[in-house]
Parts: structure tokens; sequence; C-alpha cells
């Protein structure tokens, strides 16, 4: 391709994606053209990529639980609405669009309009095909199958509540039988502790969908969980569930009870002692992968992963080998991880790694890919790390010592370091601070969800790994380390290639949010484009759904991304 062909289309690229996937419009000096073609000097251009919003949700939600079903069923949520909304639109909803089939999505669906402020549309879910049946909403009962209602965080026996939640995150349907009409819809709950419910949903022949029963997991066996995030369905059907433990690297603040700011605080710990009936929670129990085992039986066993690492996991993706998982870590200047199981469809065992890249010689954000290698963190099994955890049992906050720490102390991930002294437990139990030692890039600001098209990645249809960074800023954005890109405040969505061991060793831009005004009261990045990326998913011809969670417009929305355009 010469010179003039890539430039014609790299702005056919930027003209689709800021108008909302109008057909060519304004092409260089030239005509307005019909699907990308007559662009500068009548030179044709390929196919412009498309971007159609989906979805709108109400004022103050967050879009989370992005989940697809082999039917083409799309699960989503409606998290934190605002307090403002009249019942019952101020709680929020977990939910699925009914009427349509998203592996059968029209490439030329008319876009669903952006509210205007104060309409009655703002209040609302608004789709461009099909209608959002709400299967439940915070604090529901169902007839006393849920005592303290839909997403109330309640102690390890489930005997009290210790708070009600309005953050439902994560989804995953595990179908019951050979049609997938009905099945298993797990929903976590994003709090401090955290929750995941799990709903007996079926569908009807006209399409329909019901609930017949619902049941909180027990985590009492795992001592619970914390802050439970975005997530993924293993090869194998087991939900992957992300402990997002955003203070995963200030440990030394576990068991300060001054630290009430933190996410969690110490607050939020106190109410982790209570779930466990009056133990101090030992840090090295919370910020990992939790895999739901037996997910269709009456008691469902989750299994902590601490192989995968500790951190403020946004979402863990396995590879078709079931070997291979790729892991972001959540918040500012941190990592980007990868696992390789010793055993297939077994993550209690392996390697964790974590990436160093080169950035290409340009800091504009939309255009500058990073090349990726990966440098090894260490080895371990979940049973030796269990016994490595158990050495901080029976710390609590009188133990606390202003300006040292309870817990491992930064000398000693250095020492393990730089003179591969000790066990690998540092690389496990405190991986942001062990990544960083090795030399990885630790400069990632809110990376979130990470996906793939499971099918089309194993028959290299769709061989790449798609990556949500939520914006560029900070670490990224600097003049210092790996990274040094023009600042982004509505986020960047980013593709990674997979070859054949599916290893990734690039990520590149493909949809780039913005322009954003700090000036405009209610939609600072514009809403013909994507603002601040969430949860992802890879349709089986390639077409990637966007989840957004931002404050950059005053109404969050679904978007469908196509790499092919019409």
């Amino acid at each position: 391709m010469n010179f003039q062909h890539k430039t014609l289309l790299a702005l056919a690229i930027t003209a689709a994606l800021s108008g909302c996937g109008d057909d060519g419009k304004d092409g260089q000096n030239g005509a307005d053209g019909a699907n990308g073609t007559d662009g500068s000097n009548g030179v044709d251009l390929i196919a412009a990529p498309r971007l159609t919003r989906l979805a709108t949700v109400p004022l103050g939600a967050e879009i989370t639980g992005l989940f697809k079903t082999d039917n083409g069923e799309l699960f989503f949520n409606v998290q934190h609405p605002s307090d403002t909304l009249d019942a019952p639109e101020n709680n929020a909803a977990v939910g699925v669009i009914e009427g349509f089939d998203i592996d059968q999505l029209d490439p030329r669906l008319a876009a669903v309009s952006a509210p205007a402020s104060g309409a009655a549309e703002a209040k609302q879910v608004n789709l461009a095909i099909g209608s959002y049946k709400v299967l439940g909403r915070a604090g529901d009962t169902y007839q006393g199958a849920l005592p303290f209602g839909l997403g109330s965080i309640n102690n390890g026996d489930e005997s009290a509540a210790l708070k009600q939640s309005q953050d439902p995150d994560f989804n995953a349907f595990v179908a019951s039988n050979a049609d997938g009409s009905e099945g298993y819809l797990f929903t976590s709950w994003e709090d401090r502790p955290g929750a995941v419910s799990r709903m007996n949903v079926a569908r009807a022949d006209e399409g329909s969908w019901s609930v017949s029963d619902v049941m909180n997991v027990d985590f009492s066996g795992v001592l619970g969980t914390l802050i439970n995030c975005f997530g993924t369905l293993s090869p194998w059907g087991t939900p992957l569930v992300s402990e997002e433990n955003y203070e995963a690297e200030n440990t030394a603040h576990w068991n300060d009870s001054s630290y009430t700011s933190g996410y969690p605080g110490y607050n939020d710990v106190k109410l982790l002692q209570d779930y466990l009936a009056g133990t101090y929670p030992n840090p090295y129990h919370y910020g990992y992968i939790v895999e739901i085992t037996n997910p269709t039986s009456a008691n469902p066993v989750p299994v902590k992963h601490f192989t995968l690492g500790r951190m403020a996991h946004e979402n863990a993706v396995v590879m078709p080998d079931q070997k291979t998982v790729y892991l972001t870590d959540d918040g500012t200047n941190k990592a980007f991880y990868k696992f390789v199981a010793t055993n297939a469809g077994d993550l209690s065992a392996g390697t964790l790694y974590a990436a160093k890249v080169t950035q290409d010689a340009t800091s504009d954000t939309a255009r500058a890919g990073m090349n990726i290698s990966w440098i090894e963190l260490g080895s371990a099994t979940n049973a030796q790390l269990a016994t490595w955890i158990a050495d901080y049992d029976g710390i609590d906050e009188t133990d606390y010592v202003d300006g040292a720490t309870s817990y491992i102390t930064d000398a000693e991930i250095q020492d393990w370091a730089d003179n591969n002294t000790g066990d690998d437990r540092y690389a496990f139990l405190e991986s942001l601070k062990a990544a960083a030692a090795k030399g990885a890039t630790t400069e990632f600001r809110k990376m979130e969800g990470i996906n793939i098209n499971y099918h089309g990645v194993a028959a290299n249809t769709v061989p790449f790994m798609y990556v949500a960074m939520s914006e560029v800023a900070k670490g990224m954005s600097d003049t210092s380390g790996d990274i040094q890109l023009t600042e982004n405040k509505c986020g960047v969505v980013y593709r990674l290639g997979l070859d054949a061991s599916y290893n990734t060793s690039r990520m590149e831009p493909v949809v780039v949010g913005g322009p954003y005004d700090s000036t405009a009261a209610a939609n600072a990045c514009a809403t013909s484009g994507i603002s601040n990326p969430d949860n992802l998913l890879v349709l089986d011809d390639g077409r990637v759904i966007i989840g957004e969670d931002t404050s950059n417009h005053e109404n969050n929305m679904i978007w469908v991304y196509n790499p092919a355009g019409e």
C-alpha cells in the first residue's frame, strides 16, 4: 500500500469513528463517498470501520455484565443508576435484551440516539433493536428466596445483611440443557465484601425470559471475596470472577485504622471481619481470580486461584489451549499479565509473566502501537501459595506501626528480584511490585475488560484479542518510562494479534474516544464516539461490543465496532 493510500485510509477510519458510522463521509479534499469510496484525488478507499450506538442507559448508570450466549442473546446490567431517578429506575438492574440475535445484527442498523439532557429517554434503557427485560433489581427478594434482597452483601453464614449493593457487574450464563434455553445466570456484586448471585433462568419459545429461583454463592470456604468485578466463562464452563482489589499494592495500609479512604479502606476491612465472624482478615486472601466450580449443582464451589496473581483484577480470559490466560489490572500505573498453566483446564499451577512494552516512535495515541515482550515473574501452585499466605495470619490493627508494614516489605521484593533469593511468593502476593522490580512496564492507566471470540481464535478466523483502556493518562501520558502518549481522557480500545501458540507480541489502537471538551456540562467526550470503555465482547464475525463506564457521557452507551465497515 503506497503512502497516499495509507494516509487516506487513516483519515477514513477517523471519520467513520467520529461520525458514529456514517458512510465514508469527508474524504480529504474529496466528495462524500458511499461506503468509503471516492476519497482524495479519486483514489478508492477500503471500507472504513464503523461504530454504531446500540444502547444507552439511565442517568448515573454504568454498563456492566456484557455476556453473549451461544444463541446470540445479550445480557447486561445497569449498575448504580442515579438516586434522583424515580423508582424502580433508581435501583440497579440485571437484565437481557429480548427480540434479537446479536450474532445476526444488521451491520447497517440505525444507531439509537444519544438522549437529550432532561428528556424521558435519559431516565431509561434505550435500544436500537429489541427490548430490555429486567430479571431482577437490587433489593428484590423473589418471594423470600433471597431474604435480604438481590445484591445484599451478607455475612458468611447468610444470617445477617452487612450492606445493600447497587453494583452488579459480571454476568455469566451457564446452560443447563442442550439448546441453551435454560440455565444459570451468575452475577457478581462489586462491593466490599463482594457477592455473587445465581438465577435459574429460562427462555420461552416466543423469546421471553423468566426467573424461577435465586441463590447466593457461598464464599465462606474461601474466606469471602472483595470487589467482584468483570470476568469471563472458562472454556470448560465455569465462571471466572475477578476480585478487583485496588489496594493490592498498598498492603501496608491493610491494618491501618486511619486509612479510611482506600478502596478497600479500613471500614471495608472491618466489614470483612464481620463476614468472618470476628477474625481479622489476612490481606493476602483477597485480590484473585475466583473460579466457581460445579456451577449447575445445588452448591457451587468457589476456588481462589492465587496462581494468577494478586492485583486489582478486571478480567481474565483463557485461550483455546486452556492454558494461556491474559489478565488486566485496573487502576493507575498498573501492569499487564499473562499466566501459563502447567496442565490444560487447570489453573491451580503455572507460571506468571508481566509485559514489557516498546512504544512506536510517535506520541499520537490514535496511531501508536506497542510491541510486547514477556518477563517471567515466578511459578507456583495454589497449595504452595496457601502455605505462604498463612504466614501472615493473626495480624491485626494492633500490630500496625506508622511508616512500616506488618506484611511483605519492598526490600524483600527487591532482594528477590535482584538476587533470586527466597521463594516466588512475591510474584503472586505482591504482583505489581514484583513486576516493577523485574523491569516490566507498570504505567498502564485504567486497563479494563479484555476478551476474545473463543471459536474465532481457535479457528484462526478472528485471531485477535481486544482490551479497553478506559483513559490514556497519568503514567501513560507523562514524559518518562516506556509509555509516553498524548493524553486521551475518553479512552482507547486496543487490538492484540494472537499467534498459533496464543502468544501476543503487539497491541494497536483501533477505536479512539474523543474529542474531549472539559467545558461541556453534560458530555465532555463527544457523543459520536466512545467514552471510557470498560466491558468488551467479540462476536463471531469479528465485531466488538463496547460498554462504557464514564462520567464524560451523561448517559453511558453500548457500541458495536465493525472493523470491516459495512
